[in-house]
């Protein structure tokens, strides 16, 4: 059995698909972009970093500018899910006992603040041993989560990808996230439930709470 689990964050731990449209929205128009998206836009790009998105959303605009609103969006969007958090696809006291067997992490391409947001409000950080966003590191979800590894003493030096698979797994909801824990080395159980799809996940998880006894059956 692993001894800790790394998560992605939206789809897999929470949805925030209302909130991030409606403030994502309230930004655009007030920067005057004559841009609207709906809640299917939103799904359609979570997983992805916001330079990335912002791309997808506004492909001719000025890099600057683009930057400039996506960095807007950011500062709201923490505020409001700071304050009000987001629906959960778990129930509190099932992180408890999940945290009691096993060491637990997030890596998110998410800004910084996002996961902090997601901690403070849900009142999780005791659950939490460690976690890691792009928009600190300026890295992709791969490389976060082998950062992630490294310094929590998941990995060897001298056979990294043997005891990743011995010792820890990513849990996400993307082909993204898919991608990046085969770029780590180490296994990868897909939420199903959440916003995307992955194409030979290790596991699938149809519900949260399926977890425990996916993971008897997997190790």
């Amino acid at each position: 059995m692993p001894n800790a689990l790394i998560f992605d964050l939206d789809g897999t731990l929470w949805d925030t698909v209302a909130p991030l449209t409606l403030i994502w929205n309230q930004v655009f128009q007030k920067n005057g972009t004559g841009k609207v998206i709906s809640e299917d836009d939103l799904r359609n790009v979570m997983g992805k970093n916001l330079q990335e998105i912002g791309r997808i959303y506004f492909p001719d605009m000025a890099e600057e500018r683009r930057a400039d609103i996506f960095s807007q969006c950011a500062v709201a969007h923490c505020a409001y899910l700071k304050e009000h958090g987001a629906p959960l696809f778990f129930e509190k006291k099932f992180m408890e006992q999940l945290a009691e067997k096993y060491e637990l992490f997030i890596v998110s391409n998410c800004p910084c603040g996002y996961i902090e947001a997601f901690l403070e409000s849900c009142h999780l950080q005791k659950y939490f041993k460690d976690f890691e966003m792009s928009g600190r590191t300026g890295k992709s979800k791969g490389e976060n989560i082998k950062a992630i590894c490294e310094r929590n003493g998941l990995s060897s030096a001298r056979n990294l990808q043997e005891k990743f698979a011995q010792t820890c797994v990513y849990i996400g909801d993307t082909l993204g996230d898919e991608t990046a824990a085969n770029f780590a080395g180490i296994p990868f159980i897909h939420a199903a439930y959440g916003f995307g799809s992955a194409k030979n996940p290790a596991a699938v998880l149809h519900d949260f709470s399926e977890l425990p006894g996916v993971l008897e059956k997997l190790f």
